[in-house]
């Protein structure tokens, strides 16, 4: 799954949570997005300590930046999730 898929299933649940309209979200379905997320961050690590332009580093950055934002989202949500 793209990291932009994973980002938008995260999004649902938390848009879905806030409104009051999520079903029962089970802390399996987070933990996977979970999973996707920290291997996505390790990938996105590994080929930014190899990158040698800085306009690569910096767009590596960016999407290091958004899964840092992600994975605070999902911790959340699993917080939400679990004291239910």
């Amino acid at each position: 799954m793209k990291l932009t898929k994973s980002i938008k299933k995260l999004d649902k649940y938390s848009h879905r949570l806030k409104s009051g309209k999520a079903q029962e979200i089970k802390p399996k379905h987070v933990e996977k997005v979970i999973k996707k997320l920290t291997a996505k961050k390790q990938l996105l690590n590994e080929e930014f300590a190899e990158a040698t332009k800085s306009s690569k580093q910096e767009r590596l950055k960016g999407k290091l930046l958004m899964i840092e934002e992600q994975l605070g989202r999902a911790d959340w949500l699993m917080g939400k999730i679990r004291s239910l």
